[in-house]
């Protein structure tokens, strides 16, 4: 593809079936902080858990102190290109996962341009390390990981570490994953704006992309199960970097879904994760091995500190 086609391509707004590029964008981050806000207000939280030494190396707990040792944990790794967005509008989630009996983990990272994409997911596998040791101490019964676009390339990318090397943890305690229109390949983006706070090379755009570290992905995950699923309303390359992306995975002997979202778009097929009633709502409950019931009204909140 041309420069020109390649923007269009990675401009995920210019592709909503529901309104325009711009109001696309403004309802995605109302309706995520409000009900980021409604979790916060209604779940029992831990909030701004320092686990990195900058400002945005931080995380949310959901249900930590309500929900037996044993429960599963999900942590979610936000979008927004690695430059936008951040933890404290990404809690939408919590409220039906919490409520089917996990604890959920919603991190911060620092944003482009003042870090690069190799110190963003450096800074991943900090807040990753963090959980898997909060998981160890509380006997949980597994770690899963998801993420949204960017997020969806950084949760990929986790799944290619060797965790015992990382953090002295076994790679077993990570159960699955949850990719919602990732990323896997970054290297068509290096010509377009995306790029702009990125700055990075094709070298770089490489050495950071989840299709590289196959291989490694293979060795850690083989007891994993892995979805990756996409917007029927993504653009054509989103939708292809997820095909051939879940297609690999399989290819090489991985436990791997591939879900095409039917009537979504880039946006609202991951803010939909608010409802309980939704697709992936209901197959990352089952990946868990759990099912919604009345956890929730334990949960009340009683502080949110």
């Amino acid at each position: 593809m041309n420069n020109e086609e390649l923007e269009k391509q990675y401009s995920p707004s210019k592709w909503t079936h529901r309104c325009s590029p711009d109001e696309v964008v403004k309802q995605h981050v109302m309706i995520v902080a409000e009900e980021s806000e409604k979790a916060k207000s209604e779940i029992e939280c831990q909030i701004d858990r320092i686990y990195g030494d900058t400002e945005r190396q931080k995380l949310d707990i959901f249900g930590a102190d309500t929900l037996p040792g044993d429960a599963p944990i999900f942590l979610y790794i936000h979008g927004g290109y690695w430059h936008m967005m951040g933890r404290e509008i990404s809690s939408y989630m919590v409220r039906p996962i919490c409520k089917a009996g996990a604890v959920v983990v919603v991190i911060g990272y620092d944003l482009a341009p003042k870090v690069s994409i190799s110190e963003i997911v450096n800074q991943c596998k900090k807040a990753l390390s963090f959980v898997l040791n909060l998981a160890s101490h509380r006997g949980s019964s597994g770690v899963y990981i998801g993420g949204h676009s960017a997020g969806g390339h950084l949760a990929a990318m986790m799944l290619s570490v060797d965790w015992m090397s990382e953090s002295m943890q076994s790679n077993s305690m990570i159960k699955g994953a949850l990719l919602v229109s990732g990323i896997y390949d970054l290297q068509p983006l290096v010509n377009t704006s995306v790029n702009d706070p990125l700055k990075m090379t094709q070298e770089t755009a490489w050495e950071n992309s989840p299709l590289k570290h196959l291989d490694k992905i293979k060795k850690t995950s083989s007891h994993r199960h892995i979805i990756v699923a996409v917007g029927q309303h993504d653009s054509p390359e989103f939708r292809r970097q997820s095909q051939e992306f879940q297609q690999k995975l399989k290819d090489g002997g991985l436990s791997s879904q591939y879900v095409d979202v039917a009537d979504t778009d880039h946006f609202n097929v991951i803010e939909n994760l608010q409802n309980e009633d939704y697709e992936l709502t209901k197959e990352l409950i089952k990946m868990m091995k759990l099912i919604i019931n009345d956890v929730v009204d334990d949960m009340a909140k009683t502080s949110c500190s």
